[in-house]
């Protein structure tokens, strides 16, 4: 979970980018911002945005919607905006908290295993439901992203790729890295620098 994280430097900050009503071609521009900032991957499927996708600029807390600020603020598939459950997380910790929003502490608390993500401690509550909150592991997702995994791994051992085989593989082809936390820890990796 690489795109939820926030930066105090933000050129949506710096520039005072905001979401407004009826006001697509200002939208439109927060929208390109937040997928450079996000590098291109949606924030909740960590899926990378092709050009023919329906992306959105999503209201993390619904109920701040036209009085929010960057921190807010997410581009998403429009799929993946459906998933998420606003209306049985009204007021959850999570939104409050926003601890997902630093990448030491969603490290901390959220990892990735076996296919799903999870809580890392059995009693974390607010991780467990910002897990069920942006439908990370709802099933057409985890279908997605496992097919994703065989795929590559098929591909890398025909190949008999090792591990810089791997690198310049996705070096060259950035939009293979869609799910890339999974990849990373499944083909027990590092990928990120590459974007």
């Amino acid at each position: 979970m690489q795109f939820l994280v926030k930066s105090s430097q933000s050129e949506i900050l710096q520039k005072k980018l905001t979401y407004r009503k009826n006001s697509s071609k200002n939208n439109a521009t927060l929208k390109k911002a937040l997928l450079e900032e996000q590098k291109n991957f949606c924030a909740y499927t960590e899926r990378y945005i092709q050009p023919l996708d329906a992306t959105e600029v999503e209201h993390f807390d619904s109920s701040k919607k036209y009085k929010d600020d960057y921190y807010n603020y997410y581009a998403v598939l429009r799929s993946a905006n459906l998933y998420k459950k606003d209306e049985k997380y009204v007021q959850a910790g999570f939104l409050e908290s926003l601890f997902f929003q630093d990448q030491e502490q969603l490290n901390q608390r959220i990892s990735y295993h076996d296919g799903l993500y999870i809580e890392n401690q059995t009693d974390d509550q607010e991780a467990a439901q910002l897990i069920d909150f942006l439908g990370l592991n709802h099933p057409a997702l985890y279908t997605e992203r496992a097919r994703q995994i065989r795929r590559l791994k098929q591909l890398f051992a025909d190949a008999a790729f090792d591990k810089q085989d791997i690198l310049d593989y996705f070096n060259t082809y950035l939009d293979e890295l869609s799910f890339i936390t999974a990849i990373e820890n499944e083909l027990d990796i590092k990928l990120m620098h590459l974007i």
